[in-house]
């Protein structure tokens, strides 16, 4: 079975291949990396494994929350790699993948990020043995409602600046991990799981979490 993922809501966008058993990750986090070369890194790995991309059989892709652009350039570059193999797809959360890799059985984890507009993005997780079970999915906080919804005790994933935002440094930031992001290899890992348990998703059900309308700024002259 041939299973690529592909993670761009961050800024350091990766791709996994995993094929007989071998998983391979080439990340996009350099200086002119862009999640639009996700498609470009796929295709090399694919050469270089031997592999032609139509006999791909499953696509994962993250659905974020996280970066506007990069969630709408992986999403629509899932689809597309999916419908030309004629594969199966499944998005995942992207907070989901990093708890899945990170804690271990029985944790929990806040995958928190800053959502700018005085705002958070906050989702809170608990690591299963076999899944990840979701005790708050993301969605948008104002920075004052932080203190009441941060449960004690669990390791913060995300922004540094995002706890500050939310005023808590003092009492979270033993707690705050900022050296890890979603990536690719526990997005397949998690997915592949889901997909052989729950199955493929509709393609069009497949859209970024952007949890908020999308406000275009003008710039000024």
């Amino acid at each position: 079975m041939i299973e690529v993922a592909l993670e761009t809501s961050n800024r350091q966008a990766s791709v996994a291949l995993r094929s007989d058993g071998r998983v391979e990750e080439v990340s996009l986090d350099g200086e002119a990396a862009h999640a639009s070369d996700a498609l470009g890194a796929l295709e090399v790995m694919m050469h270089a494994a031997g592999l032609d991309p139509r006999e791909i059989d499953a696509v994962y892709v993250g659905t974020g929350p996280g970066s506007y652009t990069g969630l709408r350039i992986g999403i629509a570059t899932a689809l597309g790699v999916a419908r030309g193999a004629e594969a199966s797809l499944r998005g995942e959360p992207s907070g989901e993948s990093l708890i899945w890799r990170e804690l271990a059985a029985g944790e929990e984890g806040v995958y928190l990020l800053d959502a700018r507009q005085s705002e958070l993005y906050f989702a809170h997780y608990r690591r299963l043995e076999e899944d990840v079970e979701v005790l708050q999915a993301p969605v948008v906080l104002a920075l004052e409602e932080l203190r009441s919804r941060m449960p004690r005790g669990v390791a913060i994933f995300g922004d540094a600046l995002a706890l500050r935002l939310g005023g808590l440094e003092e009492s979270a930031a033993a707690s705050l991990r900022t050296d890890v992001v979603p990536r690719a290899v526990a997005l397949l890992e998690l997915a592949s799981r889901r997909l052989h348990t729950f199955g493929a998703h509709r393609f069009e059900a497949v859209e970024p979490l952007y949890l908020r309308p999308f406000k275009a700024r003008v710039r000024k002259r």
